[in-house]
């Protein structure tokens, strides 16, 4: 009866090694939401987020290894998603969604490129 015990305690050790092995990963594979910002005409929206514990060991010599995510407000889609970069003294966003740049550039590191138009008439939007 004794042994069955410590078998029973033994599995149960090794399922709650498992469980915070596995919550672990998730946590170094997982990027942390750190902010966002949004276009002038509110179609866009950039999301910050701090690099994945994983990519941080990696990129060891960035100050503030990040990525950043870029979505149209509505309807919801991601449009793209950067690399990790080194967000410090790099993180303003400009966006210079008219014709002919169509792009979104964060820093002097992220570029998304071809992203539409905010206003949908042709002579731009109103200043």
């Amino acid at each position: 009866m004794a042994r069955a015990l410590s078998t029973k305690a033994r599995r149960a050790l090794w399922f709650a090694t498992a469980l915070g092995m596995i919550a672990f990963a998730w946590y170094a594979c997982k990027p942390v939401f750190k902010g966002a910002e949004i276009s002038p005409m509110k179609v866009y929206r950039l999301e910050y987020y701090d690099a994945p514990l994983v990519q941080r060991v990696i990129h060891y010599q960035m100050k503030i290894p990040s990525l950043v995510k870029l979505y149209r407000i509505e309807p919801e889609k991601l449009l793209g998603e950067s690399d990790i970069f080194d967000l410090w003294m790099n993180g303003t966003p400009y966006w210079w969604t008219d014709p002919p740049a169509n792009a979104v550039v964060v820093g002097s590191s992220v570029v998304f490129e071809n992203i539409p138009s905010e206003c949908p008439t042709a002579s731009g939007c109103p200043r």
